[in-house]
């Protein structure tokens, strides 16, 4: 008598993992395929290392797998506060050798279109690697040309503007775009900044002082223009009083006198053809 061995029947498990975990790296590949550029962003495509000239911009763009990859630049306007900066804060000496603390904020963002060449010279920490310097070098260079009492006065705004100009011009090259340059303080040592204000009051009493002798000139010039306006009106009158307008002048008075009703009695001046007193009622007392 054969006894056959009997077999358990052939398990699918196997093939439906396999089949489940094909079906999550394909899920991987697509999904690795397919990059959606924000805006706001620009992205470098590096494929196989390979740095790609031509920029993603923002959308959907599909890779091939493990060969591209994709590297995410901000275009929107970024800033450097450089009081809280890496490193110091920048200090500058003036042309006499003082020291000066600027806290300095910077405005920029890089030019969109060329977000390949950046990468390639600079890499992502771009800011770090080329901003942060140029404006540091610049602001000392600047600040070298004027004196410390600049800085502490309204000339502060024509030294934010240079510092502006000149970086931008510096970092155009780096395809760096600088948006503004703000110079919100300018911090000098005490001793420094109480010459400075005494200065300044002094300049002001001077100033104050100069003021009130311009006036009292003009106002003496007045006065001298007025007094000679008087003597020349004096002197014109003078020249037209003749005897016989003085004559009608004191008749015409008289006669006045004469016609008001409170007056009972006129006197006049007494000579040998005039009454010295009138009595006006025709009555004496």
């Amino acid at each position: 008598m054969r006894i056959e061995e009997i077999k358990p029947p052939k398990s699918d498990a196997p093939r439906i993992l396999i089949l489940f975990i094909l079906i999550i790296l394909i899920g991987i590949a697509l999904f690795q395929s397919v990059k959606v550029i924000e805006t706001g962003e620009v992205g470098v495509r590096l494929r196989l290392g390979k740095i790609d000239r031509e920029e993603l911009y923002p959308g959907v763009h599909f890779l091939i797998p493990i060969i591209d990859r994709v590297v995410i630049f901000s275009t929107r306007v970024n800033k450097i506060d450089f009081l809280n900066a890496k490193g110091n804060p920048v200090t500058a000496l003036s042309v006499e050798g003082l020291p000066a603390k600027l806290d300095i904020t910077v405005l920029y963002r890089i030019i969109p279109d060329k977000a390949d060449e950046i990468y390639r010279n600079f890499g992502t920490d771009y800011a770090e690697k080329i901003v942060v310097p140029i404006v540091r070098e610049t602001v000392r260079n600047v600040v070298a040309q004027y004196k410390i009492e600049d800085l502490y006065s309204t000339n502060r705004g024509k030294l934010q503007k240079e510092i502006y100009e000149r970086v931008k011009e510096k970092l155009k090259s780096s395809n760096i775009d600088i948006v503004d340059v703000l110079l919100r303080n300018v911090a000098l040592p005490k001793k420094v900044v109480e010459k400075i204000e005494e200065k300044l009051r002094a300049k002001e009493e001077a100033e104050k002082m100069k003021y009130v002798i311009e006036r009292e000139k003009l106002e003496a010039q007045r006065k001298i223009t007025e007094a000679k306006g008087i003597a020349e009106s004096n002197r014109i009158i003078s020249d037209s009083l003749s005897e016989k307008y003085l004559q009608w002048y004191y008749l015409k008075t008289l006669k006045e006198l004469a016609s008001s009703p409170n007056n009972t009695f006129v006197i006049t001046p007494y000579d040998q053809k005039l009454i010295p007193m009138l009595n006006l009622n025709g009555k004496t007392k």
